[in-house]
């Protein structure tokens, strides 16, 4: 049971009853019995959200009910002032009781101190009545600095709505760094106060002990894996302060460029699999570097020379995994330049752990900053925003042993994503990914280490890429000609090659000004007489460039299986525009369109221009004309608000969330899990449309729900 399962269990048993029978914990030391919960209102009171965030805790497992204290007293520096009572304390152990006692009872000072000792978190609790501001400043920074542990949790708890502090050796700050910005002079802005945590993030009795036993200044070489730091969130102001360190180090050496970008990709998947091993075996970490092993002037120098040796040596076992990213050893050692660079990548992450951090933390914010850093505008790469990669895999629903593809894959998120979101279901020997910049691949390749095992089929196909470059069911990279493949007829071998179908293919290709293949070249033309819409294009648009988001509409319409789906992400214009009928007219004799979700305008910061995501399957073709004389409903959609804004802060590409605020309180709105709801469209998106597919035909409910 979780602690919102708890919090459920604890409203069904006591929401209507005016009193608690017996206290769950001690009150000041003492059991107590029939305790209002109810105000003179008949409303819930302070008490009753006290009692369910305390047998919360204690159903969901999260703290032994007997370490747990209400009502805790503990003395002002003047004798003859109130004591300090704190609502709610956690201890490291049940000795606690009897000390306490013996404090209040003898007034013993070495009671006291035990007390102090072994307290390790304190709890406030308020019932809608004060602002989070008043409460941090009165009340929880006091608590926070009672107990003598070098660890302290703080915990604040106000209707259901969390935020959780941490003391560490004397510096208060919000548990989740993410929501720390210590340097603001605005104590709303400092820690992020209107922002709650969700219920997930708090920390059980077993995780806070590690904390109580680590050694703050534990030398690197004896660290594991568990004893990295996890980022909760992509917005945690550490690690885009270690990103913003990586950059300037490589500017600093003239290596902010693609020898540089090759470094940090090795190194990288260096540290992935030092942590595998680590987790896997118990062994300590190799991924790091002590003061005195900083290059400054003398490569030769010993303490240095032992840094470059441990990493050489993790290389060459790392190589024997991942063959393709360490194929080619990029970092040279015996280059100054190269050295800094890989000292300072070494410096900024070894404390941070990469596999512990999932999908929409620590891996995506590195991946997303150094594959804009370093992507070639020529080739019109650029990426797709991750809540609209989570929300379209939430649609399309990869599972099972389907195959998927993306044909234009960057770095691959389309692919993560569907592995994540399927839970491991998916293999990930069945996922696909085709790029033409051969650096987006290896990005892509370091991508999939973190989520799978690996096993995915990236792969690097130059020049047209994708586009003319076809993977066969032997594994061999087919090219198409336009004497044999004209107009889409890619089936047509001479031999018994046969290509690949895949069952779902999700991606976002590039289109737009700009990004089209010039029909005045000879081999771009050549290229395009391959599609069946270049044909219908040039009939009645003589214009010189066909827009590349037709044609990998129709690379995605043909690589399907029959039964099999696709989800693009295309411009509005040829969703809407007059320009594109012909190609409209096409797709719906070629497939099933289910869903049209128009996108707010700039959602790709990169494209400035409006976007549509089309969502269709491929029917027999009787079936197929079957659908269309029905006249099958479509379900569309224009959203509006998608949970964030793009900016871009010291060369760090960052998501600000928008969050949702009550209209009447100005608080950030919270879900079941306490968590602050941003304001987007998907997540209530994705549940009307599967409720839609419930009433279309078996084939489409059973396509898009099973």
């Amino acid at each position: 049971m979780n602690f919102s399962e708890a919090k459920a269990q604890f409203d069904a048993k006591y929401s209507k009853l005016p009193t608690l029978d017996k206290s769950i914990v001690t009150v000041d030391g003492k059991f107590l019995s029939n305790i209002s919960i109810k105000d003179v209102n008949n409303n819930l009171n302070e008490e009753y959200y006290k009692w369910q965030f305390i047998y919360s805790l204690i159903a969901a497992n999260l703290f032994p009910r007997d370490h747990i204290g209400a009502e805790i007293y503990f003395p002002k520096g003047n004798r003859k002032s109130a004591p300090i009572k704190i609502d709610a304390v956690i201890f490291r152990n049940i000795e606690w009781l009897e000390s306490y006692k013996k404090y209040r009872e003898d007034e013993d000072q070495d009671a006291l101190d035990n007390v102090r000792r072994n307290a390790i978190a304190v709890i406030e609790f308020k019932r809608d009545d004060k602002k989070i501001e008043q409460v941090f400043n009165s009340q929880i920074k006091a608590s926070l600095k009672e107990p003598d542990s070098s660890f302290v949790l703080g915990v604040y708890y106000d209707a259901g709505r969390l935020h959780l502090f941490k003391r560490i050796n004397g510096t208060i700050s919000r548990y989740d760094n993410a929501k720390n910005y210590l340097y603001s002079q605005r104590i709303l802005e400092q820690y992020q106060l209107e922002i709650t945590d969700p219920y997930y993030l708090i920390p059980d009795f077993h995780h806070i002990e590690k904390y109580l036993d680590k050694d703050f200044e534990l030398s690197l070489s004896d660290l594991k894996v568990e004893d990295l730091d996890i980022v909760y969130t992509i917005n945690d102001e550490n690690i885009k302060a270690s990103l913003s360190h990586i950059l300037k180090s490589m500017d600093s050496v003239s290596m902010y460029d693609e020898s540089g970008y090759l470094i940090l990709i090795q190194l990288l998947a260096l540290k992935i699999f030092d942590e595998k091993q680590s987790e896997t075996y118990g062994t300590k970490l190799r991924f790091y570097i002590d003061k005195e092993e900083i290059y400054h002037n003398d490569l030769a120098a010993p303490h240095v020379r032992i840094f470059i040796s441990r990493l050489e040596q993790l290389f060459s076992e790392a190589r024997i995994y991942y063959k393709s990213i360490l194929s080619e050893n990029k970092i040279d050692w015996r280059n100054v330049r190269h050295v800094r660079v890989a000292t300072e990548v070494v410096q900024q992450f070894q404390k941070y752990s990469l596999i512990k951090s999932n999908k929409s933390d620590l891996y995506q914010l590195v991946f997303y900053n150094f594959a804009t850093e370093f992507k070639k505008d020529k080739n019109a790469q650029f990426l797709t925003p991750l809540p609209i990669i989570d929300f379209m895999v939430e649609i399309l629903n990869p599972r099972r042993n389907e195959t998927v593809c993306d044909p234009c894959c960057g770095i691959a998120d389309f692919l993560s994503l569907s592995y994540v979101n399927a839970n491991a279901k998916l293999d990930d020997r069945n996922l696909y990914g085709f790029d033409n910049d051969y650096n987006m691949t290896l990005l892509a390749q370091l991508n999939m280490l973190l989520n799978g095992d690996g096993n995915a089929v990236i792969t690097y196909v130059p020049d047209k890429g994708s586009i003319n470059q076809k993977l066969a069911v032997d594994g061999d990279v087919k090219i198409l000609s336009s004497d044999h493949h004209s107009s889409g007829n890619w089936d047509s071998w001479p031999d018994n090659t046969e290509l690949l179908k895949y069952d779902v293919i999700l991606t976002n290709p590039p289109f737009g000004k700009g990004r089209s293949l010039d029909l005045s070249k000879v081999a771009e033309k050549d290229v395009s007489k391959l599609y069946e819409l270049y044909h219908l294009y040039i009939k009645e648009n003589p214009k010189a460039g066909l827009d590349l988001g037709v044609v990998f509409l129709e690379n995605a319409v043909r690589q399907i299986k029959i039964g099999g789906r696709f989800g693009i992400v295309l411009s509005n214009s040829i969703a809407s525009n007059n320009t594109w009928t012909f190609a409209r007219e096409w797709l719906v004799q070629q497939v099933r369109i289910v869903a049209l979700f128009d996108l707010p305008p700039n959602v790709f910061a990169e494209t400035g221009v409006n976007t549509t995501i089309i969502v269709g399957y491929k029917p027999t073709h009787d079936r197929l004309k079957k659908l269309c004389k029905s006249d099958y409903s479509v379900f569309i959609r224009d959203i509006k608000e998608v949970g964030y804004t793009k900016k871009t802060v010291n060369r760090n590409v960052i998501f600000d969330k928008n969050y949702r605020l009550d209209e009447e309180t100005f608080e950030t709105v919270i879900n079941d899990d306490g968590e602050s709801v941003t304001e987007e469209e998907f997540t209530k998106t994705v549940q009307e449309f599967r409720d839609w597919c419930m009433f279309q035909e078996t084939d489409l409910k059973r396509i898009f729900l099973e």
